[in-house]
């Protein structure tokens, strides 16, 4: 991987600034020493729960069909293959094994510095001149112990906004229904401009291209529609009076692009109803001082601030059709990882679900959307040391234990928790430290991804998924 392919895919996971912050605040919490290299790897895993679900445009999540999630710890451990000891071919191969009879496991092999990397469900090479102008690009679905490969398609668009000139090919894909795409992100635009292109569920031919200026205070975005076949751009915003927001900087949607919540860090969240052409405070629309807003579905839900020291959180949903509002659940103390003795919610970024931990490190899944709380059975947190990340439908909910005496992230236990089947499900890791694990994220709504390389060679990298 090269600079350039570093660049796109770290800003294609960057989280808007603004939860950027929040984020960085929650992980600046945490009074543990870790391991520079452990920190790091950690606040990546952050920004890909952050990107996860934000790009995923705020998936609803599902209704909990159990009264208790049952907890099951798998007694076979997996053995991670060490790293091969010579290249068997230029191209990425795939080997396939059966875990505890439970866990699909996939281990691919990217030989080479040459671009590689997943989004979407698919893996993709970005092959790159001296220069970084792509020469060629490849994608590929990974199906059993078979590597597919896939018909990439390419889309040149130009468009202008704020007086400055985006242009750039779009490479995408059509797989299981759902498109991937890629694009460089910065060819033939200003050095502090930059675009970043992201899929819309459901649809095959169009995709959301969010045109930014500006770093840091000065950062500001605008989103507009490209259609994949004609390579027209379409304005999303005009004539709803965005204006009253600007400069925005976050940009959330509703399934249907009928809506989108718009935010500042001076002025707080606005609701955007393109349909009825009008941009409005929220706080104006539901009474309330909101902290944070997102949608689920073309529900919003709103968090508020409560309790004597505003560390709390009162959950909220509103319906913009009827302008119903109603709490789902009070005063919720702040899960704080610096705490003596952490307990409350732990906030799911984007999701519809949240986490809920006890003093005693009992846990529950929230639904924020109904009010439903649902206990994880003979699961304790106290001996975990957790990433919690949800699925892009909030299906699933994936949780890490460290190996604090590892050199790099140190994966030592995987558990997903399965909310149509009512499980939580644990595998135990063995192996993992002869491989440089560099970050872990789902790769589709069904596989967890771990990627990682040979210590002090990254001419060959490794891509591992699970399939709980």
């Amino acid at each position: 991987m090269n600079i350039q392919d570093y660049r796109n895919v770290m800003d294609q996971l960057k989280p808007a600034p603004s939860l950027e912050a929040r984020i960085k605040e929650q992980l600046g919490q945490s009074s543990r020493r870790s391991h520079p290299r452990r920190l790091a790897g950690k606040i990546a895993v952050a920004v890909l729960a952050a990107a996860c679900t934000f790009m995923a445009a705020m998936a609803v999540s599902p209704q909990l069909r159990a009264a208790v999630l049952t907890f099951f710890q798998l007694e076979e451990t997996e053995q991670v293959p060490p790293p091969a000891s010579a290249p068997v071919s230029s191209d990425p191969s795939v080997t396939q094994d059966l875990i505890a009879q439970q866990v699909e496991a996939q281990y691919i092999r990217l030989p080479g510095l040459s671009g590689y990397d997943y989004g979407n469900g698919v893996l993709f090479q970005a092959q790159r001149d001296d220069y970084g102008a792509i020469l060629d690009f490849r994608y590929w679905a990974a199906e059993g112990d078979t590597l597919v490969p896939l018909e990439t398609h390419t889309t040149d668009f130009t468009t202008t906004w704020d007086g400055i000139t985006y242009t750039d090919t779009v490479y995408w894909c059509v797989y299981d229904g759902a498109i991937s795409c890629y694009c460089n992100g910065r060819a033939g635009m200003a050095a502090d401009a930059d675009c970043v292109i992201s899929s819309l569920p459901g649809s095959t031919d169009s995709v959301i291209l969010r045109l930014s200026q500006g770093s840091q205070m000065d950062y500001r975005q605008y989103p507009v529609l490209l259609d994949l076949t004609t390579g027209e751009v379409t304005d999303l915003l005009g004539g709803t009076g965005w204006e009253k927001a600007a400069p925005v900087r976050e940009v959330q949607w509703a399934d249907d692009l009928s809506a989108a919540i718009l935010s500042n860090d001076r002025m707080g969240w606005f609701y955007c109803d393109r349909t009825a052409k009008t941009t409005t405070h929220l706080d104006e629309l539901t009474g309330l001082e909101v902290f944070s807003a997102y949608f689920a579905n073309n529900t919003l839900i709103l968090l508020t601030q409560s309790g004597p020291e505003g560390d709390c959180y009162d959950i909220w949903t509103w319906q913009p059709d009827s302008g119903v509002l109603t709490q789902t659940f009070s005063q919720l103390h702040i899960y704080r990882e610096r705490d003596d003795n952490p307990y409350g919610f732990q906030f799911l970024f984007g999701s519809a679900l949240g986490l809920y931990i006890t003093p005693e490190g009992k846990l529950s899944v929230l639904d924020l959307c109904t009010g439903q709380e649902t206990p994880v059975e003979g699961f304790s947190l106290t001996q975990w040391d957790s990433t919690f990340l949800p699925n892009p439908s909030g299906s699933k909910i994936l949780f890490a234990d460290y190996d604090y005496a590892a050199d790099s992230l140190g994966i030592a236990r995987l558990g997903v928790i399965d909310l149509t089947r009512g499980t939580f499900t644990v595998l135990d890791r063995e192996g993992y430290d002869a491989l440089d694990e560099g970050n872990l994220s789902w790769f589709d709504e069904d596989r967890v991804a771990i990627r990682s390389s040979q210590k002090d060679d990254y001419t060959e990298c490794y891509l591992y998924l699970y399939q709980f």
